[in-house]
């Protein structure tokens, strides 16, 4: 989206410090100027998992400050977290005006299919955002809108800590069968995502693991990751540990 837009993509690697922002700060000054316009910063983090710490928080707002730039903050999986809690990018000092904050109900409420979310951010820019949506969906329908409400209202909150629980017995449980195997997996405290250290070539390695092993994962190089498969625990401990297995049968481990 940023190149049909006519801009300059600019990644940082955040693999060499487990996916984690804070430590690579410094990479992250590298790569922004005077010239950026816009930092997208996701946490919880989809595919890593990642959720980032106050201190990288407050890292970006100071780069944001100093340069001048607006934060796109995906914050999708700020309810999926566990023993940590996702704070607002928008909250900290300097950010309520600089910041688009980007949420919804497919992830803590499971409305995946209905594509319902929403945006806060300064109005000159909701103007401007609405100008392209109202051409391009109008709105949520109805029925969806009020599903919304519902979903946020305290009638919800022992749904989603139920699901939360479930998710974090089964990152946990896929850490400890991972470990059996001798892989050590970058663990994250939000979304249910895993990193999986794989081969350099990890499109190959992804595309013979489904062709072999019949385990669908995502190729890391897709996230700007390589080097890493994608994992989901968004399914049955019962179907992730016949994954698991499946992988080490087929030589995947």
């Amino acid at each position: 989206m940023v190149k049909l837009s006519g801009g300059s993509l600019n990644r940082v690697d955040l693999a060499p410090y487990e996916f984690q922002l804070e430590p690579g700060l410094d990479d992250l000054a590298d790569a922004v100027s005077d010239e950026t316009e816009l930092l997208i910063v996701n946490s919880p983090s989809n595919p890593t998992g990642a959720v980032y710490s106050d201190a990288a928080l407050e890292g970006v707002r100071d780069l944001a400050v100093e340069h001048d730039f607006v934060v796109v903050s995906d914050e999708i999986y700020e309810r999926v977290t566990y023993g940590v809690e996702q704070t607002a990018l928008g909250s900290f000092d300097g950010m309520e005006d600089r910041t688009i904050t980007l949420n919804g109900f497919s992830k803590a409420f499971s409305m995946t299919g209905w594509r319902l979310g929403y945006i806060h951010a300064p109005q000159e820019l909701i103007d401007q955002a609405s100008k392209l949506h109202s051409h391009s969906v109008s709105c949520a329908v109805n029925f969806v809108q009020r599903a919304g409400v519902e979903a946020l209202s305290e009638r919800t909150d022992d749904a989603v800590v139920e699901m939360r629980e479930a998710f974090r017995e089964r990152r946990d449980m896929l850490d400890e069968l991972f470990a059996d195997h001798g892989v050590d997996v970058p663990v994250g405290d939000g979304a249910f995502y895993m990193m999986l250290p794989v081969d350099d070539d990890d499109q190959t390695w992804c595309e013979e693991a489904i062709q072999e092993a019949h385990v669908a994962t995502v190729p890391g190089s897709a996230f700007g990751a390589p080097g890493y498969a994608r994992i989901s625990y968004a399914a049955s401990e019962e179907r992730l540990r016949e994954a698991v297995d499946r992988l080490d049968e087929g030589g995947f481990l």
